[in-house]
């Protein structure tokens, strides 16, 4: 490993954010995680996905993963699930004639974490994502999605199928136990809320009549694909990524097409359906980095879960 691994493997104490972090631009943010924390604490030789640490799961106090406006995790803090992936620079590039506010009209600084929810040999191959968007001043808006919370079988390629910020119930065990433990500190656990990304730009204006979609499906690009077949490391696939490489086409559901009841109950397969064919493109989410697999990337750079709630 590289000299540095002395610091982050705890030889010493890694030092907090910047006190005046916040204040900080967008760019400058970004810049800092990148080249300070993601970029020095690059991998030399990737470690081995683990198992999900179920255990782990039930003593993690969740409300601090839905309630931390911070970009670094606690001390500490341990991932259960997700525990490794690779993270690019990113930005979001709006649709001509999109109706939403906030940072869906445009954010020039971004983070990207492409995970699988655990070693794929154990429970199969189960992507997911989370995207962080910086904010001029203020905190940034982070949210996560995934294809299911069951995955996709033994199918390798990451970008096979749409995430979401919302996923359908599901009857097998482990789905069931997912959902029942991040039920303690949401009413809706398949569900995460994108409010915050209406409500200010990326220069940190707040919008005085913010609209944020109900949900999003993220489309990847279909000339960026990988073998199917097991078993191969999904973020040697995610190394040989360029810089400036469209990752996925956004799509949205605008809350108007929405009733209030079905805004309340817990998405089904029949809901998934009528939702996607009333999606329409507001986006792109395009790398302006290579993908990077870190320490810091795995165990402190931290995305928040905005709790779901009735708009």
């Amino acid at each position: 490993m590289k000299e540095i691994s002395k610091f982050w493997s705890g030889a010493y104490e890694l030092p907090p954010l910047p006190a005046d972090y916040e204040s900080w631009s967008a760019s400058k943010k970004q810049d800092f995680l990148w080249q300070e924390r993601i970029l020095k604490s690059q991998y030399d030789q990737l470690p081995p996905l683990e198992k999900i640490d179920v255990l782990g799961l039930f003593v993690t106090i969740l409300s601090i993963k839905m309630d931390r406006l911070a970009d670094e995790a606690p001390r500490k803090w341990k991932k259960a699930i997700h525990a490794h992936g690779s993270v690019a620079k990113i930005k979001f590039v709006p649709a001509t004639n999109s109706p939403f506010t906030g940072l869906f009209k445009g954010a020039d600084s971004g983070l990207l974490r492409l995970s699988v929810t655990a070693d794929p040999a154990d429970r199969g191959f189960a992507p997911g994502l989370a995207l962080k968007l910086f904010v001029d001043g203020k905190p940034s808006e982070n949210f996560s999605a995934l294809v299911s919370l069951s995955g996709q079988g033994n199918n390798y390629n990451f970008f096979a199928h749409e995430l979401s910020n919302i996923v359908s119930e599901e009857k097998s065990v482990g789905p069931k136990l997912i959902n029942l433990i991040f039920s303690r500190v949401s009413k809706f656990p398949r569900k995460l809320y994108l409010q915050g990304f209406g409500q200010v730009d990326q220069k940190g204006n707040q919008e005085t009549n913010p609209n944020y979609p109900y949900r999003l499906f993220l489309a990847p690009n279909p000339d960026l694909q990988f073998p199917e077949s097991p078993p191969h490391d999904f973020r040697n696939d995610l190394a040989t990524i360029p810089s400036g490489t469209l990752l996925f086409s956004v799509y949205a559901v605008n809350p108007q097409q929405v009733g209030d009841d079905a805004a309340n109950k817990v998405a089904d397969a029949v809901e998934q359906s009528e939702y996607r064919q009333k999606a329409e493109l507001i986006g792109q989410i395009v790398t302006t980095s290579e993908f990077v697999s870190s320490f810091y990337g795995d165990s402190l750079l931290f995305f928040r879960h905005q709790r779901f709630a009735n708009r």
